[in-house]
């Protein structure tokens, strides 16, 4: 039963890396929630200074169709990722077509959108702080599992070992979350640029137009490679 269930999961994300059109045209459609969510946010189409939010009831549904995109925002990043390593074609139609394999335009483009996706509906969490947290646990417990006994011993003749462990999780916790910290904020800072309505009004265009232009005819607005 195992199996079957890897089967079935194994063969989706083949099929989502075979299906960068359609991708591109679901980004497209989670676009319009930015538009839905941040004109709402921000009180205008055009403002950039982000305003109380209005009307909890009609922000609560935008706000939960962009917790979506955190799931979108992953499938989409693994369609841009192996279709440009793999060499994979973003449709069926297109390769009959142009007898081209990855586009590679789209599926760099699907990376970046993927990300906007995943890094938008949790601008607001400390995640710094818990991939540095994740971190340092992580590191105590395999510190824990690979030393052996005997060098336990040894260490606390001169040291209580838990000390030592508590200051490597200090260490870990800081210089990971300082790290991503940094990373972390750009990436935000992308993602808030790209939602800003006139910006996710291009992209919505963008990635309906060449969506439904790889996936229909087989061609791409963008007819060059990047690489």
């Amino acid at each position: 039963m195992l199996f079957d269930y890897w089967d079935v999961i194994r063969g989706f994300f083949d099929w989502v890396a075979q299906s960068a059109a359609i991708m591109m045209v679901l980004s497209g459609a989670m676009a319009i929630t930015w538009l839905g969510f941040e004109r709402k946010r921000r009180g205008s189409f055009k403002k950039r200074k982000v305003e109380e939010e209005a009307e909890f009831n009609v922000t609560k549904f935008l706000r939960g169709m962009s917790y979506l995109g955190l799931i979108l925002g992953v499938f989409v990043i693994w369609s841009g990722v192996m279709s440009l390593i793999l060499d994979i074609p973003p449709s069926f139609q297109y390769r009959d077509v142009t007898e081209n394999h990855a586009n590679h335009f789209t599926s760099i483009f699907l990376i970046v959108i993927g990300i906007t996706m995943a890094f938008k509906p949790i601008s607001d969490l400390p995640l710094s702080s818990i991939i540095g947290l994740l971190a340092s646990t992580a590191t105590a417990i395999i510190i824990t599992l690979i030393v052996p006994d005997t060098a336990v011993q040894e260490i606390g003749n001169f040291i209580n070992p838990k000390w030592i462990l508590v200051i490597i999780f200090i260490i870990v916790a800081v210089v990971v979350g300082l790290t991503a910290k940094f990373y972390i904020g750009t990436l935000q800072k992308i993602s808030k640029f790209l939602s800003w309505p006139p910006i996710a009004f291009v992209i919505m265009i963008f990635c309906f137009v060449q969506g439904l232009a790889l996936w229909i005819w087989g061609v791409s607005i963008f007819g060059l490679n990047l690489l």
